[in-house]
This record gives C-alpha cells, structure tokens and sequence, in this order.
C-alpha cells in the first residue's frame, strides 16, 4: 500500500508540474487551452496527493478513487504509444499498473478494509 500511495505521489507532482510548465508556456493564440490545461492538471495532481494521504493513513475512503484513477490511467498511457512519446506510455502506463497491483493485493484490500464483507474486515462474529 505504501508502494501505491507513493506511485500517487510521483504522478500526482507530475500534473502539479505539467500545469506549471503549461501556464509558463502560455501563448496568446491559445490561452484558453493553455488556463484550462492548467486547471485540470493542477486539480488533478492536488486530487492524487489527497488520495495518496489516504491510502497512507490506510483510510478506507482512499482504495476507490485510487483504483479508479489508475484504472483511468492505463487507457490514456496507450494513448502515447508511438513515435516520440511511447515513453509516457511506458512510464505512465507501467506506474499505474504497479498502482493497481499494489491496491488489489489481498494484504491491501484488508488493511484499507475492503476485505471483510458486511461484518468488516474482523471477520464474523
């Protein structure tokens, strides 16, 4: 789980730095991209942080949204293959799938509390 949180960490900088080279590179023939590039990025990588907090807390409320963003992520990492930036396919795509597999691991899905059924991950009674 640690080994998720921080794969999170590692992308969610990486769109808090995307959208600051994206509003450096700001261009009057494309502001409107360039602010809502922005925007979305720096939402998102403040969103991965706040999930990656949780999953080190080992909040249960963390495992949902960073499965989904990992999930999201496979998709849009194939989206680079070819040419100059297959290595964001490989880099993306391989980080979100060790995220995944670090989330879905039987000692994860009980230590976030997702394990256990209606009774909690303590079992029946």
């Amino acid at each position: 789980m640690f080994l998720a949180a921080a794969v999170l960490v590692v992308v969610g900088v990486g769109a808090l730095g995307f959208a600051v080279v994206e509003l450096v590179h700001l261009r009057a023939n494309r502001w409107v991209v360039a602010v809502g590039t922005t925007v979305l990025m720096a939402g998102y990588g403040v969103f991965l942080l706040a999930v990656a907090n949780g999953l080190r807390r080992a909040a249960r409320w963390s495992r949902g949204p960073a499965v989904a963003t990992q999930l999201i992520q496979v998709p849009v990492a194939w989206g680079f293959l070819g040419g100059p930036t297959t290595w964001v396919t490989v880099v993306l795509g391989g980080l979100s799938l060790l995220a995944l597999v670090c989330l879905l691991l039987p000692t994860s899905t009980v230590a976030l509390g997702a394990g256990g059924g209606l009774n909690g991950p303590e079992g029946q009674h």
